[in-house]
């Protein structure tokens, strides 16, 4: 919520100092993108508290009895359900799930939760719905869903041979059963979440707008959600539209908006360096999203996947700061390798 204020502080100034007027302000804020946020949140929760998406995990990894199958299995479940429900949410699923199935083995899990982090970021950015920044992005360029899929192919494939490599070093034990305690199945909400999604697809594919998923996602978090959705996101992409129209005004441009992109994502996270860097690419997005995108790994903080990830590891392994400074290494030794090989594809 600090960066939510913050960006919003930013946007009043432009707006009482005439920097951005309240037309330019009200055209720049786009709705659909807003609305389809809204939505996307709220059926992936749905979906995640029905326990299909915790079950589809298991019966994906059921079958492998060998730690380095497990683990590519599970770095592929990672990054297809982080193209297809973020990031964040992906990594929500599959390190408590990791970890679960390694405490019925000698396996240590350490290294395969790090590569999960690192494949949430860099195999789950595929498509639009990957994360904040290619949201974003997608709604900005006014690309079709296929141009961005293919503009992030090349990307994407570079990252997963560095996975792959990753995982060739990994050792090669026995894996014991991994059958893993589930939450019940709750056909009704999986039902509603899926039509929401549905709906969000349909406004990413451009048949509908932002509305029939909004109002499908309300109804179905008043009747099936029953935790608090972290719907700060919203109201920051809200306000950034009007900072991104203020910056605008400003006679400034990066030298280099890839390698920017990827220092400023170091410092500041990915979401806001996209925001802050959108009004000088003038059109360059596929070096901007290569350069947010492989500007995930790194620091801590340089993506929110990171950060959710290393909680996540902490409160169910009890993991101490030795995990920490592991997963730093291993995601700066990502960063180095795909933005070599970004900037090669660019």
């Amino acid at each position: 919520m600090k960066l939510v204020a913050a960006v919003a502080i930013v946007a009043i100034a432009f707006l009482a100092t005439g920097r951005v007027t309240l037309q330019t302000a009200l055209h720049a804020i786009d709705v659909d993108l807003l609305l389809v946020l809204f939505a996307l949140l709220v059926a992936v929760e749905i979906l995640r508290e029905s326990g299909w998406l915790d079950f589809a995990v298991a019966k994906t990894t059921s079958r492998f009895d060998h730690t380095r199958s497990f683990a590519a299995t599970m770095l592929g479940v990672t990054g297809v359900l982080a193209a297809l429900v973020t990031n964040d949410v992906a990594l929500f699923i599959v390190i408590p799930f990791t970890v679960a199935a390694g405490r019925l083995t000698k396996f240590d899990v350490d290294d395969v939760v790090i590569l999960e982090v690192v494949a949430a970021n860099l195999l789950g950015c595929l498509t639009p719905l990957g994360n904040p920044q290619n949201l974003f992005v997608y709604h900005r360029s006014g690309w079709s869903a296929a141009q961005f899929v293919m503009t992030m192919l090349p990307f994407v494939s570079v990252s997963a041979i560095g996975l792959l490599i990753a995982i060739a070093l990994l050792p090669r034990e026995t894996l014991s059963e991994h059958d893993v305690a589930l939450p019940p199945l709750d056909n009704r909400a999986a039902i509603a979440g899926a039509i929401t999604f549905a709906l969000v697809l349909l406004e990413i594919a451009r048949v509908t707008n932002g509305w029939p998923a909004a109002i499908a996602a309300g109804i179905s978090a008043a009747i099936f959600l029953r935790r608090r959705v972290d719907l700060s996101i919203v109201p920051l992409f809200f306000f950034a539209f009007i900072v991104v129209e203020g910056l605008r005004t400003f006679p400034i441009r990066p030298r280099d908006t890839y390698w920017t992109a990827i220092a400023a994502s170091q410092l500041i996270s990915n979401v806001p360096a996209t925001v802050l860097l959108t009004p000088f690419a003038h059109g360059d997005w596929r070096a901007l999203l290569y350069g947010v995108n492989a500007g995930g790994c790194g620091t801590i903080i340089a993506s929110l996947a990171n950060l959710l990830g290393w909680r996540i590891y902490m409160r169910e392994s009890g993991a101490g700061m030795r995990f920490f400074w592991r997963l730093t290494a291993v995601s700066f030794a990502f960063l180095v390798w795909i933005a070599i090989g970004g900037c090669v594809l660019l």
